[in-house]
């Protein structure tokens, strides 16, 4: 998997006479190896050693791991390193093993490089050191963060593929949404339902986010669902992210308990406006802060607040990635990239309206990858 990235990633280092490079970047090492690991509830495990990482050497990727993440990891079909992380023949000392494996991959190349890259924002210092005790003086080290971001956001085939996947759980949880929405029920109602449908589908427990919220709230822009009964009337929000095979989607519809107000069909007509408006400018070539000023007037011209987030963002590895559809970015669209696209109207305490479709840039414009219903009912 991900040669490709791999490919592009050895041109980028030797370009700039680097022999040896170490990515520490959950993302960088997703998108070199395709290895994502599961979300684990409750925050990092005690038993997790360490952060995963790649070490380049002579055009070679060899991936270091947990022994616990060995199997799915092999289908990355780099070289694989594993360390220790759980035994109950000795204390939990998986951090230790890992600057112990890192120490003899990198120490077989790193003496003989003129020079070392390393990602060194999500480095934790303990292997900074292991690093730098291995360079001989005449070495130089050079911080590569964020040089792979400019590549990521062209998306290959495989990532466009597994991203359509992504997409399509969440149409089905849109789906479920639709008809969940109804007076009497709670916002944590309607989520039970979508989650449900989600992991049906796709077979699996999956990682799930992102809003779920009442009209009503003081705070209605997003948030998660909690015991707030939606009542005849209301319009309830739900923004849905879904991580499958490593790849993030994202998309909202707005959804309503009963027949909307008169108030409430403008407001889901004028957003409706909004996103076909910033749809139809998406081309390669296209600016990131004109599409976002063009959907936004399309909000102030029908005279409702215009929202303070932003119009939309990139996606893939990660929820949000470049280019940001935001007003002071001037960066321009190419082909390969996959965006959101989301307007809203929000009266605080009263109700909210969020649309939000996927794209694609294609060569002549854009294709939509989500395909959720998203009409008034």
């Amino acid at each position: 998997m991900h040669s490709e990235q791999r490919a592009i990633a050895d041109g980028l280092l030797r370009s700039h006479g680097i022999n040896c490079a170490l990515f520490a970047n959950p993302l960088s090492v997703g998108w070199l190896t395709g290895y994502v690991p599961p979300v684990p509830l409750g925050g990092r495990s005690p038993f997790s050693g360490g952060p995963l990482l790649v070490w380049y050497a002579g055009g070679e990727f060899v991936f270091i791991v947990p022994d616990t993440a060995a199997a799915d990891a092999a289908a990355s079909a780099c070289p694989l390193v594993t360390y220790t992380t759980y035994s109950v023949d000795e204390p939990i000392a998986g951090a230790v093993h890992l600057a112990d494996v890192l120490r003899a991959v990198a120490g077989r190349s790193a003496l003989t490089s003129t020079a070392v890259g390393v990602e060194a924002v999500d480095l934790p210092v303990s292997l900074w050191s292991v690093i730098l005790a291995g360079l001989p003086s005449t070495c130089a080290v050079v911080h590569i963060d964020g040089w792979l971001k400019p590549h990521q956001m062209i998306k290959t085939e495989a990532e466009i593929a597994a991203l359509r996947a992504s997409f399509a759980l969440t149409d089905v949880g849109h789906h479920a949404a639709r008809g969940a929405v109804r007076a009497g029920r709670r916002e944590i109602d309607v989520w039970t339902d979508v989650e449900a449908a989600i992991q049906r589908a796709a077979g699996r427990r999956l990682s799930l986010g992102n809003d779920c919220v009442v009209g009503y709230r003081q705070n209605n822009v997003g948030g998660w669902p909690e015991d707030l009964e939606i009542r005849a009337g209301d319009a309830v929000i739900v923004d849905l992210s879904v991580v499958y095979r490593g790849y993030h989607s994202d998309s909202a519809a707005t959804y309503y308990a009963g027949e909307p107000s008169a108030k409430q069909q403008d407001m889901h007509r004028t957003v409706a406006r909004a996103l076909e408006q910033g749809l139809a400018l998406i081309k390669p070539g296209a600016v990131a802060c004109d599409i976002d000023r063009s959907v936004r007037q399309c909000i102030a011209a029908a005279g409702h607040p215009v929202y303070a987030h932003h119009t939309g963002h990139g996606v893939g590895l990660s929820p949000h990635e470049d280019p940001r559809i935001v007003p002071y970015n001037r960066q321009v669209l190419a082909q390969g990239m996959v965006l959101m696209l989301e307007p809203g109207i929000y009266y605080p305490g009263e109700t909210g309206v969020r649309l939000e479709d996927a794209v694609l840039v294609t060569d002549t414009g854009a294709e939509v990858l989500t395909h959720h219903d998203k009409s008034l009912p």
